[in-house]
């Protein structure tokens, strides 16, 4: 089966596939973007979609994708990130002008790329950064990424552990065509709804999720494409285990229109 991910190969995204689908019935199939994540999902196969981190908050394309989107979670995962500023052989840090990174890590190391004065480039992963510095060739770029994957380049890590916190999570979902979870129990949910355009309506459909026993861990509010300033709402909610249809009920009755993004087990936290 196609697990397909944000690459090029050394992403994070493919070292948290490979812990996840580590065995030869799964094949690894890097993709440019995480709108060709989900529409290769559509097709075959599942999918790997990084959705927030705990120092930058959510991943707003994979949010999108997701929203306009017929596939579904089944599956969570988190992993502590530790990021490091890389460059070629003999680089130092007084070297270093330009650094390039994925958005969300760019984010994560801002305190740094401030302080230093540092003029941030945006690629489309922590690997085609790495590879855009190798390419370039000049000890004035870096890219922030992994420490395994700056290595593996034959590259040197100028400064470790760059983060601006140390606590630095990220949380991807695994999705599929199929509503089924990949594991059992389930025990969290993710809905998209509409309430109506009035005082206290969102607040009733969150107190029908706490009514029935939901916790809920997110919400965030997204703009509908072509409409006047209206708004979905995007929440997770962890359940007590056999509760589903009594938070499917609660979320029904308490919203205009809705529907199930997923629902799956509560995630594992892997390290690197």
């Amino acid at each position: 089966m196609n697990i397909y991910y944000l690459g090029p190969v050394g992403s994070y995204s493919e070292i948290i596939a490979r812990k996840i689908f580590a065995t030869d019935e799964y094949a690894l199939v890097p993709v440019g973007g995480f709108a060709e994540v989900v529409e290769n999902v559509r097709q075959d196969g599942m999918g790997i979609l990084g959705i927030e981190n705990s120092t930058s908050s959510s991943v707003h394309e994979s949010v999108d994708v997701l929203f306009q989107s017929d596939v579904y979670i089944i599956g969570e995962v988190s992993m502590n990130i530790e990021l490091h500023l890389g460059g070629i052989k003999g680089t130092s840090f007084t070297d270093i002008i330009d650094v390039y990174s994925h958005t969300q890590a760019l984010a994560q190391c801002s305190i740094l790329i401030k302080e230093h004065k540092l003029k941030a480039h945006k690629e489309s992963s922590t690997a085609s950064a790495i590879d855009e510095v190798l390419a370039r060739n000049d000890s004035s770029k870096a890219a922030i990424g992994g420490k395994k994957s700056i290595e593996e380049k034959n590259m040197e890590v100028v400064a470790e552990n760059i983060g601006n916190t140390e606590n630095n999570m990220t949380r991807w979902v695994i999705i599929s065509r199929n509503p089924e979870s990949l594991l059992q129990p389930i025990n969290k949910v993710t809905y998209a709804f509409h309430v109506k355009h009035e005082p206290g309506s969102l607040v009733r459909a969150l107190q029908a999720i706490a009514n029935a026993k939901g916790n809920m861990t997110k919400i965030e509010s997204r703009p509908v494409p072509g409409s006047d300033w209206e708004y979905e709402f995007w929440v997770d909610v962890e359940i007590p285990e056999g509760s589903l249809d009594i938070i499917i009920a609660a979320i029904a009755q308490s919203t205009l229109t809705h529907r199930r993004i997923g629902a799956y087990q509560k995630g594992t936290l892997y390290t690197e």
